[in-house]
């Protein structure tokens, strides 16, 4: 029995196993372990050879080749042309008993038949190019459910509201959607549905319907919410992102879903049972956090709050070092100088109506450090250190970490301050009684 190599276990000459090619000690305990691998590696499947792996990814792709064309069959123009045929056919004659019947006042025909119609378009999509060249020159590639919509709201018709629903679901210009958003919030407060009326007067002033800030609050009285409480958990809203917000189980007080998750579509009221989104169709949460809360702002304190959310939502959760990097270095695009602007000027309108906070000072001299503007941002630190931040519990835990995140930026302390967390003011606070008696 030749030696021709050592024990992996014990390092004593051994010879090799013809089953695995691995060390055979002479010693009880390398030999025990030795059988249970063997034992092991001999159940295992032999490894394919070189020729047998060039043959599969030869042989797969030539499989797969077949199964695609096998699954796709030719098109039939001649089929999809006569298909395309009876679809125009089928199309006008509902469209022109519809509007036949929408000018004699029949509301009832003319829902039917205009539903109809649209309904029968999405079938235009699945034929062929060659297909659709059977369609008249100036056809009308979706029927304009509009005009129904606004004779039955005109009559106060039962079918109005689903009427202004499926014209939101193609979605239409600004201008109808604001249409649509307006009487479908009047709508949801005869129905006694105060939130999700709210929800939709808030779309409608998105869109252009402007709506009193006055009004907001007298409708948040009605729908038993708190104005002040919803308008400081906005502001919170905004500056969460997706995963923060999942993780906060943070809900929206108007739907009482989960914020990130709720379908987007605000014409859908509770008792709508709508099939669910797909993944990229999901709210914008923070957006329309701050939209609302704009809403609500009254005093100029309020707009002050506001421009700060603003300014935080432009900068996103990390802050501005990647934003002012790139302006100091001169390598920012022209959308980047826009943004810094916007951001610079947020945080300027936050500071002059807010005196007394320091949150916006703070977050200037953050901004101009890490654009290069030291000796400004200097100065901004130290309004900013004179200031209040609030809660005494943001005056130990926040101002230091507030401090250090400039300090980063001025370069005068080592780049190892974790910026995800970034902090941020938990509730809007009045000025202290120094401030109000304007004693600085």
């Amino acid at each position: 029995m030749a030696i021709s190599m050592l024990c992996s276990q014990c390092g004593s000459p051994a010879e090799r196993c013809e089953r695995c090619a691995s060390a055979l000690c002479t010693k009880r305990l390398c030999s025990e372990l030795h059988d249970a691998s063997c034992a092991a590696a001999s159940a295992m499947l032999p490894s394919p050879t070189i020729e047998q792996q060039l043959a599969a990814t030869v042989i797969e792709p030539q499989l797969k080749v077949r199964k695609q064309r096998a699954q796709q069959p030719p098109r039939d123009d001649a089929a999809e042309r006569d298909q395309a045929e009876l679809l125009v056919l089928a199309i006008s004659d509902h469209r022109q008993k519809g509007r036949s019947a929408l000018l004699l006042g029949d509301l009832e025909t003319a829902f039917d038949e205009l539903f109809r119609a649209r309904a029968l378009e999405p079938g235009l999509d699945h034929v062929s190019a060659a297909a659709r060249k059977v369609l008249p020159r100036d056809w009308e590639l979706e029927t304009d459910l509009t005009p129904l919509a606004r004779a039955l709201s005109s009559r106060m018709h039962a079918r109005a509201a689903d009427a202004w629903r499926r014209v939101l679901e193609d979605r239409p210009a600004r201008s109808i959607q604001a249409e649509a958003a307006e009487w479908l919030a009047r709508d949801a407060f005869s129905a006694n549905q105060p939130r999700s009326a709210l929800r939709m007067l808030h779309a409608g002033n998105v869109l252009g319907r402007r709506v009193e800030s006055d009004a907001f609050v007298h409708a948040y009285k009605l729908a038993g919410l708190d104005a002040g409480q919803a308008f400081s958990r906005y502001l919170v809203a905004s500056r969460l992102d997706v995963h923060s917000a999942r993780a906060n189980a943070l809900i929206d007080p108007l739907t009482n879903e989960l914020w990130p998750d709720q379908d987007p579509r605000w014409w859908l009221t509770p008792g709508i049972n709508a099939p669910r989104p797909a993944r990229h169709e999901l709210t914008d949460h923070q957006l329309e956090a701050l939209h609302r809360a704009r809403d609500l702002a009254q005093s100029k304190r309020d707009q002050g709050w506001l421009m700060l959310a603003g300014g935080d939502y432009l900068s996103g959760p990390l802050g501005v070092r990647t934003l002012g990097r790139n302006v100091r270095a001169g390598c920012a695009e022209p959308a980047d100088h826009d943004t810094f602007i916007r951001i610079r000027l947020a945080y300027e309108d936050a500071a002059d109506r807010l005196p007394d906070a320091a949150w916006p000072w703070y977050r200037l001299a953050e901004l101009l450090a890490w654009a290069g503007f030291r000796e400004r941002a200097q100065e901004q630190l130290a309004q900013a250190e004179r200031r209040s931040l609030g809660a005494r519990n943001a005056e130990r835990v926040q101002r230091p970490l507030l401090r250090a995140l400039v300090d980063v930026g001025l370069g005068t302390q080592l780049e190892g301050l974790p910026t995800a967390a970034r902090p941020f003011p938990s509730e809007p606070f009045s000025p202290p009684l120094t401030w109000r008696l304007l004693f600085r």
